[in-house]
């Protein structure tokens, strides 16, 4: 979610997808970065795609998966990408290449 700060904040709150779409942003010449818990990454690609956001101009990052950071334990593995050594960033074209593991 967005949260209101203070007391001077102006700014939207609420869900992400949702402030998106309040937005309405412009995908010409843009890129979309996406971080933060799964799920938010999750449900804010598709408003992102609704917006024309094209799937190779949308990042968001798989940090989360990590644990050695050197590709030996393995954990991070999704098919044939290590997230350590791989990225940690992928385009979402990236991801949709990969095993719905993520």
């Amino acid at each position: 979610t967005v949260d209101k700060g203070d007391e001077k904040w102006k700014g939207r709150v609420g869900l992400v997808p949702n402030v998106l779409k309040e937005l309405a942003l412009s995908s010409k010449d843009g890129v979309a970065l996406v971080c933060g818990p799964f799920i938010m990454v999750k449900y804010t690609i598709p408003p992102l795609l609704d917006l024309g956001f094209s799937p190779e101009r949308i990042f968001t990052s798989l940090e989360m998966r990590m644990k050695c950071g050197i590709g030996k334990c393995g954990r991070c593995n999704i098919g044939s990408k290590y997230v350590c050594k791989d990225g940690p960033v992928f385009t979402y074209k990236e991801l949709q290449e990969l095993p719905n593991e993520y």
